[in-house]
């Protein structure tokens, strides 16, 4: 009895589904931003330079969206969001953006929250 236990104990852990992060907080440059009409990618998108499934995301490539659209935000709070990364950008420096790959725009994740540091 207690090898079947043990054999499906390992049975378990090896064949378990991969476990994501659900809210990571990511340091980097912004590269890039875009603004999108018709709720696309939430609207609003930035792409950072560090690739998000590097920090344990289950969200694709560098962009992150603030959900300009209003969908996981207020639309005012979004848009303050997107111009500190806009500012940042500008300004050429680092941000660290609160990331939730549990809420998504077309597959791309939304970022909650930034902070723009000297």
């Amino acid at each position: 009895m207690k090898r079947i236990i043990l054999l499906l104990t390992a049975l378990c852990v090896v064949y378990a589904p991969a476990s994501y992060a659900t809210k990571v907080k990511v340091k980097g440059l912004v590269n890039k931003t875009t603004v999108a009409d018709e709720g696309r990618w939430g609207g609003c998108m930035v792409q950072l330079d560090q690739d998000l499934a590097d920090s344990g995301l289950d969200c694709p490539g560098k962009w992150v969206s603030f959900s300009c659209s209003g969908v996981y935000t207020e639309k005012d709070v979004a848009y303050r969001m997107f111009d500190q990364a806009q500012m940042a950008l500008a300004q050429d420096r680092t941000v660290v953006v609160y990331v939730d790959d549990t809420k998504k725009h077309n597959d791309y994740c939304y970022g909650n929250r930034i902070t723009v540091v000297k």
